[in-house]
């Protein structure tokens, strides 16, 4: 018997079944607010940076994403004080790693010495 000629006994079943119903992709408002103030409270506590290098490129693009899903005039106070406190720690690491400076403090480390 040719592979054609076989019933397709799921099709009719799938038919019984509706269609899938439709997924939904909008995040908890709540759930992205406590990542958010998560993230934001480890760099208000911290004296130095808390992550590497790499994590700080990540949550410099993910954080302004996520507020996104905010408010506006929530999202900019969040937005705002990430930057703020990202600034914050940047700057009180001049005596760490090159890896967490930023581009000028590099530039003004590497002439003076």
């Amino acid at each position: 018997m040719s592979r054609s000629s076989q019933p397709d006994f799921f099709a009719a079943q799938a038919d019984l079944l509706g269609p899938p119903p439709k997924q939904s992709y909008t995040p908890s408002l709540a759930k992205v607010r406590a990542e958010l103030n998560a993230v934001l409270e480890k760099a208000r506590l911290a004296k130095e940076m808390p992550w590497t290098a790499k994590e700080v490129a990540f949550w410099k693009t993910v954080f302004p994403q996520m507020t996104n899903w905010l408010p506006s005039e929530e999202a900019g106070q969040l937005r705002s004080a990430f930057m703020e406190e990202i600034s914050r720690l940047e700057a009180s690491s001049v005596g760490g790693s090159a890896s967490t400076l930023t581009a000028s403090q590099r530039r003004k480390r590497s002439a003076t010495g």
